[in-house]
């Protein structure tokens, strides 16, 4: 559905919709209720705040936000370390978010590449998840011999902490990172009649979407019955 068509039918909803006489919206009207419904359709959609099913719950909310999802590669040359940084910890590693973070809404998943060298003596690198950590786990999990963080067995998950456009992940110095790999939901695209830009969620969507801005609309202008009907509206789809 183009922005053209999503116009129309915001148009035609709202006349289905309202007893009332409404206001003639302008298009930046439109454009601003379009926005705001593809916004709290993605969070709505990925907290599960809607009928109690978030992101990947179900094969509905997989196909809602799947154009959404994105990944970002970092290699050994984009991580930053003691050796570049001073002010960067002892077997630390930091990856710089900031050409993503404009666009990055919710974080999904991420792994590492970790080099090491193996119990026979060779050099090998694998592919690792992540420990995730907060500052006020930190340091229970650095004093933790068990903690998965450390190498045991060619084994290892660094700990991962998010640090405003960093992440900063820890090792227990007996391995290094050489590589990383974000999978995040990115911000979707603003849509307007002006512009060239359509909708970026999946075509099944636009329906709902369309429905949800106007009635974000009517229960803005009319009368609270109308939260009634969006929460009837999300609990059904």
């Amino acid at each position: 559905m183009t922005i053209q068509e999503m116009h129309q039918f915001f148009k035609l909803e709202l006349d289905k919709t309202s007893a009332l006489e409404l206001p003639a919206f302008e298009p930046e009207e439109i454009d601003y209720w379009l926005n705001m419904a593809i916004r709290r359709f993605v969070k709505s959609r990925f907290t599960g705040s809607s009928n109690g099913f978030g992101f990947e719950q179900n094969i509905k909310r997989i196909e809602d936000l799947k154009t959404l999802i994105t990944e970002a590669i970092y290699t050994a040359d984009n991580i930053a370390t003691t050796t570049d940084d001073p002010d960067i910890r002892v077997n630390s590693y930091v990856v710089d978010l900031l050409d993503v973070e404009y666009n990055k809404w919710f974080l999904l998943q991420d792994e590492v590449e970790i080099s090491y060298t193996s119990l026979t003596g060779v050099s090998e690198t694998k592919l690792q998840g992540v420990t995730q950590c907060t500052l006020d786990t930190y340091r229970s999990h650095l004093d933790d011999p068990y903690s998965e963080h450390r190498l045991h067995y060619e084994e290892a998950k660094p700990l991962r902490l998010l640090i405003n456009n960093t992440v900063e992940l820890v090792t227990d110095g007996n391995y290094t990172i050489s590589g990383y790999r974000l999978r995040y939901l990115r911000v979707p695209a603003e849509v307007s009649l002006t512009s060239t830009i359509d909708c970026d969620l999946p075509e099944h969507t636009h329906d709902e979407l369309v429905k949800l801005a106007a009635n974000m609309a009517l229960e803005n202008i009319e009368s609270a019955r109308y939260q009634t009907h969006q929460y009837e509206l999300n609990k059904v789809e």
